[in-house]
């Protein structure tokens, strides 16, 4: 591995400190208000720590962890805290019926609005997911059934970060996320610094309560792991993450990761890894489930299920980890799962821990361990690579705000391109042979060479050539907008790639700005609805005619539904088309 590639002309195509915001406080100012505001909060006791006779989740955790108690996970989050308090009481007495202890945790899936300051989520657009708008709200989560929740989703990261840690800690939740998020961009918000301090000072909070158990979690993938193409750059984003959050800040860090790795053995090792730079041992929230093996059949996704949940169970057996393997229902690469399907999965994760003990002895652990000990090097070279660079670059790596800010704002693909490990080979994306090349990159390329392959034998004609295509994603999904963005310029097409979490008014902005003939927008966060509405009222009102082309995931929240419906009726209603895939998409373009 050549650990030192970082060349020259990499280095000098950016000047990290030119990243930071002129208005950007001092983050040791931020974490110093922090911590006075969280010395004056009174954390609540859960159902959940009750019960088990324990102040924290966490405390919890590492009581199971020494004892070998096997802990679960699960998502949740319906359309309505209501429906989501309902479900979560019906998951609890099915698994008392069924004779099976009941989850350990959930995670709650909160609608992105939840990421903005209190005073800007009523206007905000909805999306799919509970917000909680009222105290009785937040009770209710530490108060409805003795399952621990950890506010997930939308909770740390965002701009409304600091109300959300307090409220949070005040009704008993003791494990609150996710750091990887500040990186997203919330609706309607552009304010960088804002969101940065909001984050620095929640962290600064936990950090006050670090001593009663309470834990600062980031799920990898919802930040920029899920879209790096190295596993050894996970393991280093992960220390840069508990650097920040444990060195400069203060608070317990936990990482969660695994629903983009479909590979059980890798996954294994990848968690191994992540453990291995955990140095105070706090215990990996949560494995989540494989999300990108399952398909359409329900039945088969039933063996993509068992298999990843059986290795995640057997690693954390062996090894004393400590964590909560997530079951994924069987059809959320369709829908939202209704309580049922998470009930019933929920069940089969209890029911594969009675078979650990006969398989554990049987698997060639050595091998898993060699991977391990590859990923840990490339992840600390990751991760020296970034605080050197920044170092080198004139950036206070001794401050959190700034330390998280350039971060973010060099993206993804640069972090991999500067960071990055393994053998330099620009023949690879990001100018590297990867250690351990993640299975979604692996997928996704697999994917594009198809798509490419069909699209050849279709001999596209001179009208797609040079025609100006906007893309744009209304989520965090880059790999999406990369197949699209990737086919069209294939065929000649003129691609203006306008990013991820992006608001219809700043597209149809774009689109005039560059005289687009189309736009092609993937989304998979359930806004297909009212962001096609609002997109094309917008064009209406800018006199602008392009053609509007809409996939992923086209279902929204309607009232009177009990879950997401298909909404490809009325996008077509409003002259937005709606092409199943990316060969149907070239066929409509022309």
């Amino acid at each position: 591995m050549d650990s030192n590639w970082i060349g020259e002309e990499r280095m000098d195509a950016i000047d990290l400190s030119d990243l930071i915001p002129s208005d950007l406080p001092d983050g040791r100012e931020i974490v110093a208000e922090g911590l006075a505001l969280g010395e004056n909060v009174v954390i609540g006791e859960s159902l959940y720590c009750k019960e088990k006779g324990v102040r924290s989740e966490r405390e919890w955790r590492e009581i199971a962890r020494d004892k070998g108690i096997p802990c679960t996970c699960m998502n949740i989050g319906l359309s309505t805290w209501g429906e989501t308090r309902d479900a979560l009481q019906n998951i609890y007495e099915d698994a008392l019926v069924r004779g099976v202890r009941p989850p350990d945790r959930f995670n709650l899936i909160a609608e992105r609005r939840m990421g903005l300051p209190k005073d800007r989520r009523a206007e905000a657009p909805q999306e799919t997911g509970p917000c909680l708008w009222n105290e009785k709200d937040w009770w209710e989560l530490t108060q409805t059934v003795p399952i621990q929740p950890e506010a997930a989703d939308n909770m740390i990261g965002g701009p409304g970060s600091l109300d959300n840690a307090l409220d949070a800690l005040r009704v008993g939740i003791t494990c609150i996320g996710v750091l990887s998020q500040y990186t997203w961009r919330w609706p309607y918000w552009d304010d960088e610094t804002s969101q940065v301090v909001s984050v620095v000072k929640a962290a600064a909070v936990l950090a006050s309560k670090k001593n009663d158990g309470v834990v600062f979690d980031s799920y990898l993938e919802d930040g920029y792991p899920g879209v790096f193409h190295d596993y050894a750059s996970y393991v280093g984003w992960a220390m840069l993450e508990r650097y920040v959050a444990e060195d400069l800040i203060g608070a317990a860090y936990a990482n969660s990761w695994g629903g983009l790795t479909q590979n059980p053995i890798i996954k294994s090792a990848v968690t191994l890894a992540l453990e291995a730079v955990n140095p105070n041992r706090v215990p990996i929230s949560f494995l989540q489930g494989d999300t990108i093996g399952n398909t359409p059949d329900f039945d088969a996704n039933m063996a993509v299920l068992v298999n990843d949940l059986m290795m995640s169970k057997l690693t954390d057996m062996r090894y004393r980890l400590g964590t909560a393997p997530l079951a994924v229902p069987v059809t959320e690469t369709e829908r939202i799962p209704d309580w049922r399907e998470v009930a019933q999965v929920q069940t089969i994760s209890r029911k594969c821990e009675e078979y650990l003990p006969l398989i554990e002895s049987y698997i060639d652990w050595k091998k898993i361990e060699e991977l391990r000990n590859q990923l840990v090097v490339g992840g600390k070279q990751f991760f020296s690579n970034a605080l050197g660079t920044m170092k080198k670059m004139g950036v206070d790596i001794a401050d959190p705000a700034r330390v998280l800010i350039v971060m973010k704002l060099l993206g993804p693909e640069k972090c991999e391109e500067l960071f990055g490990v393994g053998d330099r080979d620009d023949s690879y994306l990001r100018g590297h042979k990867p250690v351990l090349e993640t299975d979604l990159v692996r997928q996704t390329m697999e994917k594009r060479q198809a798509i490419l392959e069909s699209v050849a034998k279709m001999n596209p004609d001179e009208q797609l050539r040079d025609k100006k295509v906007v893309v744009a994603s209304t989520d965090v999904h880059e790999f999406a907008k990369f197949l699209l963005t990737s086919t069209l310029e294939s065929v000649g097409s003129k691609v203006i790639d306008f990013g991820i979490n992006r608001d219809p008014e700043d597209i149809v902005k774009v689109a005039l700005e560059t005289d687009a003939d189309a736009i092609v927008i993937t989304t998979h966060n359930g806004v297909a609805r009212s962001f096609g509405t609002t997109l094309v009222h917008s064009m209406k009102e800018a006199g602008l005619e392009s053609s509007v082309f809409m996939g992923g995931v086209l279902n929204e929240d309607i009232e009177g539904s009990d879950v997401p419906v298909d909404v490809r009726e009325h996008l077509h209603k409003i002259g937005i088309m709606t092409p199943d895939t990316v060969e149907d998409l070239l066929g409509e373009l022309r």
